[in-house]
């Protein structure tokens, strides 16, 4: 009894107070690689591992890196965050350049497992960067205080912005918190074989027994060496329009390919062009591009006018004439009063009217004296090829063109400066030669100066050409202008070559400007062969243009053909018909198709101040290839459409194989495990248990004073006492 007391003295001297802290369970946070890298698709059944299941073979089949870390988080109702919210609580983080939390603020509810899965299936692999360590140096700091007992790192452990941002990097700084990273490797250490096909190239619109030319470029990743063939074939019935072997180049960003093919019924041809995959290649999405074009079987509508019966209009003329694609009509400024009636295709004069003029689809210019012509005509002309989408094609000459045509209005429309300062000498003779250089433009942008099946054969035959001697020496070109042809060695002011074939888009239409007239040599021993293909191609070209704008009152345009992961995809909707304005202004919608996938719609709004203009965008859409159309309002006829493509990003592209020592030295580092994907499921076993976490701490109570050990206190004494009095010790 009396160490009894003594106890409770020695309670009521130290004021014996009961604290209650309250704690939760630890964190465990969850990181999600969703950089573009992650949107990879490997060959795992190459990699010999006897861990790996014939299941997860069969379920990895077609799908991307990112949707296996999906697989791992939700199959089986998310029984691997349910096996870690057991003794843990989650945070779960997705990043790339940055890292930012999943849900709000990225606590997961696995009671609610549809909630999840909305959550988890928004990721998109769309991220231009990845930065591991910023991502881990991010969580740590999130959870600055209370350190969470383990991070796991779901990523192919690829920093594209470097060493400084390597997983391995943040293994050092968890270490030093006490916090293990688990890393799960997702992807192949072997190199990721693929060939992806992209920016495609093709007119909008052909011409029946008109050879077509298809461009496109192709990369290559993890194939050194060897052959590809690619094809080209209609969509719809499978058959074979071309094919083609080109040799594999690994040391080239990319190897340009080109099919020529030659339309033979009118109407829509949708087609398809692809690269055989090779043994290996897993993603075999970017192996192909769909797209169509319009093939038309009606004659070309062309004016040719001159002031003289020169060569070059002679020649022209005559091959106008037999030309069956083509209607012509043609102007001798200086001719005989009874040349029109002689002449089936000669006119008395210009067209005046605006109606009259706008028939044709082309207009040949030769060296025609200005003074024919009034203000009004001139005013007719910029409108039929800024309006109207008309082809206007200039042909040098030493009298008048282009140097009379200073301070007009057709000033405007040529991509070269007229001076005073350089006209040619009238009829002064030429004896040297040259031979003109195509540029870039010249071979890969247009089929103009197509004279094959391919550019390599076509440059050839130019090369081998009859020289010319005569040609008009512009000063420079005008800004937004491109040149197809330049002379081999005589300069401009500035120091650039002469254009002799010039070219540029005005408004609607296009504008080509030849600086000679001495085109007709080519036909030196071979006839018409190179000059017919050369002049029928070039009207074609110019031609296009005015035929799409007589078949579509609608214009679908992009601000771009190609663009990068993560980047917004602009639309816009012009319609050139007041008639075709939809009243109601949430009426335009345009298609959005990948490769391969259900479409979706757009809605577009329309610009302010500008009721015929309709815009609209669209964000963070996966890589691959697309076609969009207007579907909304419903148009007569083929609706507009467009092709593009979204790519990854660059960075992304340089290192496509899986980090897999890199992880390994960041668990090792970091006192964690290493898991590939396939032994993932194993994870949450080897998560420490960790320590509860303090969430809050109730109010002190006072025991020392509390009326109980007050009572006991008396209690004990009293029968003390009365005992030692019972036993006489009193």
């Amino acid at each position: 009894i009396r160490l009894t007391l003594f106890a409770i003295i020695i309670l009521f001297l130290t004021r014996f107070t009961l604290t209650i802290h309250r704690t939760g369970l630890p964190f465990v946070a969850v990181l999600i690689d969703d950089s573009a890298s992650m949107g990879l698709e490997d060959d795992y059944a190459e990699l010999s591992s006897t861990s790996m299941s014939k299941p997860f073979l069969q379920e990895s089949r077609g799908k991307n890196r990112l949707e296996l870390v999906k697989d791992l988080l939700l199959q089986n109702e998310a029984r691997f965050l349910t096996e870690l919210q057991n003794k843990h609580k989650l945070r779960l983080y997705h990043f790339s350049d940055e890292c930012l939390p999943l849900g709000e603020p990225g606590l997961i509810d696995l009671q609610n497992y549809q909630r999840t899965q909305e959550v988890l299936k928004q990721l998109e692999p769309v991220g231009k960067e990845t930065r591991p360590f910023h991502a881990v140096q991010k969580v740590l700091n999130d959870f600055r205080g209370t350190p969470p007992t383990a991070i796991i790192v779901l990523s192919d452990g690829i920093s594209s912005t470097g060493d400084l941002d390597l997983l391995s990097r943040a293994g050092t700084l968890a270490k030093s918190k006490l916090v293990p990273l688990f890393p799960v490797g997702v992807g192949s250490e072997q190199p990721v074989k693929d060939l992806q096909l992209y920016d495609l190239l093709v007119d909008d619109v052909a011409f029946i027994n008109d050879p077509v030319t298809v461009s496109a470029k192709v990369k290559f990743f993890g194939i050194q060496s060897g052959n590809m063939k690619v094809s080209l074939r209609e969509a719809r019935t499978g058959s074979p329009l071309a094919s083609r072997q080109f040799p594999i180049n690994a040391q080239k960003d990319y190897q340009k390919i080109e099919l020529t093919f030659t339309p033979t019924k009118p109407g829509l041809l949708e087609y398809v062009i692809a690269v055989e995959p090779v043994k290996g290649e897993v993603n075999l999405k970017n192996n192909q591009q769909t797209s169509q074009i319009s093939v038309l079987d009606q004659k070309i509508r062309v004016l040719l006018v001159d002031s003289v019966p020169r060569y070059e209009y002679r020649y022209l003329k005559h091959l106008l004439e037999r030309d069956k694609t083509i209607e012509l009509r043609s102007i001798l400024q200086e001719s005989d009063l009874e040349y029109s009636s002689e002449d089936a295709t000669a006119l008395d004069y210009f067209p005046v009217k605006k109606e009259d003029l706008y028939q044709y689809d082309v207009v040949i210019l030769g060296d025609a004296d200005p003074a024919y012509f009034s203000q009004a005509v001139f005013e007719n002309l910029d409108q039929f090829v800024r309006e109207k989408g008309g082809g206007l094609i200039m042909v040098a000459g030493p009298r008048f063109s282009p140097h009379a045509y200073l301070n007009t209005d057709l000033e405007a429309l040529l991509p070269v400066e007229i001076s005073n300062n350089r006209q040619p000498a009238e009829y002064k003779p030429v004896i040297e030669g040259f031979q003109p250089e195509l540029t870039t433009e010249g071979q890969f942008s247009t089929s103009i100066f197509r004279f094959a099946d391919n550019a390599e054969e076509s440059q050839l035959i130019w090369n081998q050409l009859p020289e010319l001697y005569w040609f008009y020496a512009a000063d420079e070109i005008k800004p937004g202008a491109s040149v197809f042809a330049v002379h081999p060695t005589q300069k401009g002011k500035k120091g650039q070559r002469i254009p002799i074939i010039s070219t540029q888009r005005v408004g609607a239409g296009k504008v080509i400007f030849n600086a000679t007239d001495d085109l007709w040599r080519w036909r030196d021993l071979v006839g018409d062969l190179y000059y017919s293909r050369f002049w029928v191609q070039t009207i074609r070209y110019l031609s296009r243009s005015k035929l799409l704008n007589q078949e579509q009152a609608v214009e679908l345009t992009l601000d771009r053909k190609t663009y990068q992961q993560a980047d917004t995809v602009q639309f816009r909707v012009k319609f050139l018909d007041e008639q075709l304005i939809p009243t109601d202004s949430k009426s335009v919608t345009v298609m959005l198709e990948r490769q391969g996938e259900a479409s979706k719609p757009v809605k577009l709004t329309p610009l302010e101040n500008s009721p015929g203009i309709f815009e609209g965008s669209v964000s963070n859409i996966p890589e691959g290839a697309y076609h969009t159309w207007v579907s909304q309002p419903i148009l007569q006829g083929t609706p507009p459409a467009v092709d593009f493509r979204v790519e990854i990003s660059q960075r992304e592209l340089v290192n496509r194989d899986m980090n897999q020592s890199d992880m390994k030295k960041t668990a090792r580092e970091s006192r964690g495990k290493y898991f590939p994907i396939y032994a993932a499921e194993q994870l949450p076993q080897a998560i420490p248990a960790g320590h509860p976490v303090p969430l809050e701490n109730e109010e002190p109570i006072p025991l020392w004073n509390r009326w109980e050990f007050l009572i006991l206190f008396t209690l004990l004494i009293s029968a003390e006492w009365l005992l030692r009095k019972r036993f006489r010790l009193v």
